[in-house]
């Protein structure tokens, strides 16, 4: 099958959510940003993969803002940096939901773990400016609603761990942390 966003997400982009993100937060995640890979250039995991990192770390930044924004929340952003295995857990455990988030630019697919253990919220991001708010995948979604072939990255796709989601028309709608937190 051939996965792409004229059938499996402009059709249902009418549920989803923008959120505009100002200069001074876009500074302020460039600043972030730069400081963690700093730090994380020490890992050994990410001496491998140094080249896209400003690009992946500036992105799902992006989205985590954009959620609290939408949300009117704080507390999903973590803005420590430290090891890596600190963070290796659901972004929205910080306001008490177990919930992840993936961000992916327009025109790429989110990449998901083959087997998903949390719900994970998908956004897609536009200009690293704007974030659309797509909507939740449950666990089954996520683990049902995946193909390889959606991974562009042949070192990533060879590790074998992960896969790219393209079950949009099964996300679910949220508008509030309420509606968030009864799904």
């Amino acid at each position: 099958m051939i996965y792409n966003y004229e059938t499996h997400v402009k059709p249902y982009s009418s549920n989803f959510q923008l959120v505009e993100i100002d200069d001074s937060t876009l500074i302020k995640i460039d600043q972030f940003v730069k400081s963690v890979i700093k730090r994380k250039f020490t890992e050994r995991h990410h001496k491998i993969d140094n080249s896209s990192e400003y690009k992946r770390f500036f992105t799902g930044t992006l989205g985590e803002v954009a959620l609290e924004r939408l949300l009117d929340v704080s507390g999903i952003v973590d803005w420590t940096v430290g090891d890596s295995k600190k963070y290796h857990k659901p972004d929205l455990r910080g306001i008490g939901l177990n919930f992840g988030i993936k961000t992916v630019d327009y025109g790429l697919f989110p990449v998901i773990f083959k087997t998903s253990y949390s719900p994970e919220i998908i956004n897609i991001s536009w200009k690293n400016r704007y974030v659309y708010v797509c909507g939740l995948a449950s666990i089954d979604v996520l683990n049902e609603y995946q193909s390889i072939d959606l991974i562009k990255d042949t070192r990533l796709r060879s590790r074998g761990t992960k896969t790219g989601f393209y079950g949009f028309e099964h996300l679910e709608h949220f508008t509030s942390l309420q509606d968030l937190s009864t799904i």
